[in-house]
Parts: structure tokens; C-alpha cells; sequence
């Protein structure tokens, strides 16, 4: 299973989102990858991300232009993983 983060450079918020993303795949053991949405235009409309940062599992978006807590974050990829 794969998490990925959705970034652009000037996104303020993106790093922030980057390292909650990147702690959770390494607890519970997933891939990781960034994808800046302007670099990558093509991945970023297949999952429909205009807005950054975003959060997607596989090919699921679970957070859309917001970061949420380590716990948000886990909680829901638990629920999704089931």
C-alpha cells in the first residue's frame, strides 16, 4: 500500500502535511511517495488534486487541500485498510 502526499512549492502548509504523512507510512509500514502537482500534473489530475496539500491511500484521496493530525490520519487508513 502506498501513501501519498500531493505538494507544490509555494504551499505553506505542505511541509507540514509531508512529515505527518511520511511518520505514519513508516508506522504503519506503507510506501511513501510526494507528488508536486506542478511538476507531476498528469498524477495529480488522475486522483482529481487540484489543491494541496493532499492526502491519498492507493488510489484514494482521504484528505483534500487540509492536514490533518497523525491520529486523523491513521484512524481513517485503518478504517480503509479493513
Amino acid at each position: 500500500m502506498k501513501l501519498i502526499v500531493f505538494t507544490k512549492r509555494d504551499c505553506p502548509n505542505c511541509p507540514n502535511a509531508k512529515k505527518i504523512a511520511m511518520e505514519v507510512a513508516e508506522e504503519l509500514n506503507l510506501e511513501f511517495e510526494e507528488v508536486d502537482i506542478e511538476e507531476d500534473l498528469i498524477t495529480a489530475l488522475q486522483f482529481n488534486v487540484a489543491s494541496t496539500p493532499s492526502i491519498a491511500l492507493n488510489d484514494e484521496v482521504l484528505f483534500r487541500g487540509e492536514v490533518p493530525t497523525k491520529d486523523e490520519l491513521k484512524r481513517l487508513i485503518s478504517r480503509v485498510i479493513k
